[in-house]
This record gives C-alpha cells, sequence and structure tokens, in this order.
C-alpha cells in the first residue's frame, strides 16, 4: 500500500480523529480521486499537525517504539520529531511562574486552567510550584490517584511527561489502576511522583465506594504504608515524591484529632525516604460556609484552612 495514505490515516488517528483504517481504505477504494488525493506527501500543515500530534502523546508517556507503529514513520524520525517540537515549545513557552521561595503558600481557588472538578481537588497551583521547584522540562510526573487531572494538565502547561491513574479515571488522559496492587509497569522510572490520597474518612461518601477511604484508621495506615514503600521501589534515584495530606478532628469515629502529616512522615521515612521539606498550602475562609462556622464556635474547635505537603527524597540505590 501507498506510504503516503498509510501516513495520513495515522496521521489522523494520531490527532485523535474518528474511525479505524478499513473505514478510510473502504472510501479510498471506491474513490479515484480521493485516492489519489491521499497518496500525495503530506502538506507543510498536515506535517506540523502530525508532528505536534506525536509530541503531545510522548508527553503523555508514549514511547518512540510505540510511536513509530503508529506513525508509519522511522524510529530515527520519530525522535527528530519529538526534539525538535519540544525545542520550539520552550522557545515558545509562556510561563509566567517562578519556583517559589517560601514554603507558605496562599491559594484563593483552585486555578480553572489545570483539572476539573473533583472531590479533594488539590490547586493546579500548588502543583505547578512543585514541579517548577524540583523537576526540569521533559522530567517523568507519576499520578497514581489522578482525580479530576490536574497533574495532567499542570505537566502539559510545565512541558513534563506524565502518568496519570485512578480506580475511577474521569478522563481519556487518565488510565484506569487501582494502586492498591501497586504501581504499573511503566516503560522509564518517574523523575517525580505526586501523591494525593484521601485523607481517610474525609469526602469518603463523595469518592469510590470501594477505594482505599473505606475501612478503619489503621487500615488506612496500612494502605499508606504500602503506597510508601511501593513508591520508594518506583521512583528513580535522586527522584522527589510529594505527599498533599490534611490532619483533622476526627469528631464522628475516633473522638480524637488524627495526626496525619505525623503518622505519613513516619511511614515514609520508614520506607527509605528522606524528608527535605514540609509546605503549607492555605486556603481563604470563604470556603467554609456559615453552618460550619455556627459549629466551630458552638463546639469550641478550630476549623482547618490548610493542607500540607510532605516532600521527600530518594537517595539511595537500595531497595527496601
Amino acid at each position: 500500500m501507498n506510504k503516503n495514505v498509510l501516513r495520513r490515516i495515522a496521521s489522523l488517528q494520531l490527532q485523535g480523529g474518528n474511525g479505524h483504517n478499513e473505514d478510510f481504505l473502504s472510501i479510498l477504494a471506491n474513490d479515484a480521486d480521493a485516492l489519489e488525493r491521499w497518496s500525495l506527501p503530506l502538506t507543510e500543515e498536515e506535517r506540523i499537525e502530525r508532528n505536534n500530534a506525536i509530541f503531545d502523546r510522548w508527553l503523555a508517556g508514549e514511547t518512540t517504539v510505540e510511536l513509530t507503529e503508529k506513525s508509519h514513520l522511522a524510529r530515527s524520525v520519530v525522535t527528530e520529531v519529538i526534539k525538535d517540537v519540544g525545542n520550539a515549545r520552550l522557545v515558545t513557552a509562556d510561563i509566567k511562574e517562578q519556583p517559589p521561595i517560601y514554603n507558605v503558600w496562599n491559594m484563593s481557588a483552585c486555578d480553572p486552567r489545570f483539572g476539573q472538578k473533583h472531590p479533594g481537588r488539590i490547586p493546579g497551583q500548588a502543583v505547578v510550584n512543585l514541579l517548577l521547584w524540583s523537576t526540569k522540562p521533559f522530567d517523568v510526573v507519576l499520578d497514581p490517584m489522578a482525580g479530576g487531572g490536574t497533574t495532567a494538565d499542570v505537566c502539559r502547561y510545565l512541558l513534563r511527561r506524565y502518568y496519570c491513574f485512578d480506580i475511577d479515571p474521569k478522563r481519556p488522559d487518565i488510565k484506569k489502576w487501582d494502586i492498591r496492587d501497586g504501581y504499573p509497569r511503566l516503560p522509564f522510572k518517574p523523575d517525580f511522583v505526586l501523591l494525593d490520597p484521601p485523607y481517610w474518612r474525609l469526602k469518603r461518601d463523595e469518592y469510590s465506594k470501594d477505594g482505599s477511604a473505606i475501612g478503619s484508621y489503621d487500615e488506612w495506615l496500612n494502605f499508606m504504608q504500602k503506597l510508601a514503600k511501593d513508591t520508594h521501589k518506583t521512583l528513580k534515584p535522586g527522584g522527589h515524591t510529594a505527599l498533599f495530606i490534611e490532619s483533622f478532628l476526627d469528631e464522628r469515629e475516633t473522638g480524637r484529632f488524627l495526626f496525619l502529616t505525623r503518622d505519613c512522615l513516619n511511614l515514609f521515612e520508614a520506607a527509605g525516604f528522606e524528608g527535605i521539606q514540609e509546605i503549607s498550602v492555605n486556603m481563604p475562609s470563604q470556603i467554609k460556609s456559615f453552618r460550619d462556622v455556627t459549629y466551630a464556635k458552638k463546639k469550641g474547635i478550630l476549623l482547618d484552612l490548610k493542607r500540607e505537603v510532605l516532600v521527600f527524597k530518594k537517595w539511595h540505590h537500595k531497595e527496601n
């Protein structure tokens, strides 16, 4: 079959076009004029669109081997396309944010550019700060509990490669996976792992009914212990892990204040990580309802307005 026909079909499919090869071939087989047009090389505009699609798929974790098969191009050509598009985007990237220099981040709301509505959604600005601080362009970022896709959107914005998974994915760029089974096999070890697990029973009713938020606090800690060990095995030596976590007063089930931050710090250090930073992500008081405020005054308790981000580094090659 004419290579130009295959490459045109591949180009459409790389860009997310509908249909299968058989659909296009059936049309071409019965339309001599269409076949003649499709037998021509790609136009410059079509070539640019194809190259951008190749780069976007590479950024989303596809390998050059996979892209070679899908594009019907030589692997050396695919590699050159990725290099050229990547360099061009680095030059034209309009990134206004700078790496932070303080460990208290005040977030008035979630940046609408990053992620969609989801229980426990983290501010995309916090993920931007973390990646600017601890990664460089084209580093590999992994989020095994990707929720509303905030990490994926930030990685595309900052030109980081990414792998995003979730037990109940809501978007096509998030693959289905249950992190309780360990990490999926990846072609590369990540440079950075972002973890935003359920904070035990907080928002439990809004999460997947068979997720890690179910069960007792001790069961949740067992989940976090395994997560810490699995993350240490998966992360590239010298890489970073950032854990979003929130301590809270648990009136409903245990009747005590649960120091999730302290407990998780201990678990991750026991797994082989070294804690290198603690960051406070503060939210405005307006996120609390009048009912929340009235209840807090009546009970004499403090309402929480912050998450903590614990940042760890993997220093050694030795696995636990």
